[in-house]
């Protein structure tokens, strides 16, 4: 395999589209150390501009439709999955979802074992496209958290409704609450936007 080739599996490819990314921070002068702003306040935690560049990026190179749009815009759509993405992790902590390090170190075992690489290998792929793996680590943890929050949410409306229909609505239902956490939460844009819908990704 070519290592300067690292292909993910599509579990994870987001999260690693976004450590291999090179985000050009806004510098405060010409002589001074690059420096990050914020996007956005989402309840106690915030968004970086650093963030919202990566997942624009991310965007734009894995959808024809987000590759179309205007800068501004695509960072706004970006900044709201981010936002939405930070509601998931802080609703995970207060519900006391927890990935330990076993479930880590076995979820990333196997994103090697599918790329075909030992781990000491993966590792050294990783290294040699730039990421950090401890960062990849957290990246992938938080990954987890969101989709155990979402294993539980609609768990838990699957067996608030019919047999038939009970996949389809609570899908639905698990993407309605989504909405109603984002429309509760704090949010405060550090960005200029237009007022739009949410883009729920």
């Amino acid at each position: 395999m070519d290592m300067n080739k690292l292909t993910l599996s599509p579990l994870l490819s987001a999260t690693a589209l976004a450590l291999l990314l090179t985000v050009h921070p806004v510098q405060a002068d010409n002589t001074a150390t690059p420096l990050d702003q914020i996007a956005a306040v989402v309840n106690s935690d915030v968004v970086m501009m650093s963030e919202a560049q990566q997942r624009a990026q991310i965007l734009r190179s894995s959808s024809q439709a987000a590759a179309s749009l205007a800068a501004p815009v695509l960072l706004k759509q970006a900044v709201d999955n981010l936002i939405l993405e930070k509601l998931q992790i802080q609703q995970a902590d207060a519900a006391g979802i927890q990935i330990d390090d076993v479930t880590l170190n076995k979820t990333i075992a196997g994103i090697a074992q599918r790329n075909q690489l030992s781990l000491p290998a993966f590792q050294q792929a990783l290294q040699q496209e730039g990421i950090d793996y401890a960062e990849f680590r957290e990246q992938t943890r938080r990954k987890l958290m969101a989709d155990a929050l979402r294993k539980r949410e609609v768990e838990r409306r699957v067996q608030a409704t019919s047999a038939e229909a009970a996949g389809t609505q609570a899908e639905e239902q698990f993407q309605a609450w989504l909405q109603e956490l984002r429309n509760e939460a704090y949010v405060e844009y550090r960005i200029p936007v237009e007022r739009s819908g949410l883009t729920l990704q």
